[in-house]
């Protein structure tokens, strides 16, 4: 594999190996809008592909920038973990349940449970 190092204005720096049968691609559009004064210009860019090191012209295959996983499904994925936890620790609650050991009768004197402050 080959490193890329890659700076933006003194902002950041970036520094990816990859091998040479790598590409990225993306779908979705991407715009790029720049204004001063009264001017403005806008770049939107849609379904590019960019590969380093190609070899003829044909692209290899290529990591998408989508999300794998959705916004609905890591919805669905936390409430179901949390109805999960809320399962487990109420059946612990009904477990952890005992049946007094004294019970009142019509022959005994009344039953005084202490009350704790």
């Amino acid at each position: 594999s080959s490193g890329i190092n890659a700076e933006y204005g003194g902002a950041f720096k970036v520094a990816y190996f990859i091998g040479t049968a790598f590409s990225f691609a993306c779908t979705p559009a991407y715009t790029i809008s720049l204004s001063s004064g009264n001017t403005s210009a806008a770049l939107v860019i849609e379904r590019y592909q960019i590969q380093a090191y190609m070899k003829g012209s044909v692209f290899v295959d290529e990591y998408q920038c989508i999300n794998y996983i959705s916004k609905g499904a890591w919805m669905g994925i936390f409430t179901g973990v949390l109805m999960i936890i809320v399962l487990v620790l109420s059946i612990m609650m009904l477990l952890s349940t005992t049946t007094p050991d004294r019970f009142e009768t019509s022959k005994s004197k009344c039953l005084i449970i202490p009350h704790e402050h």
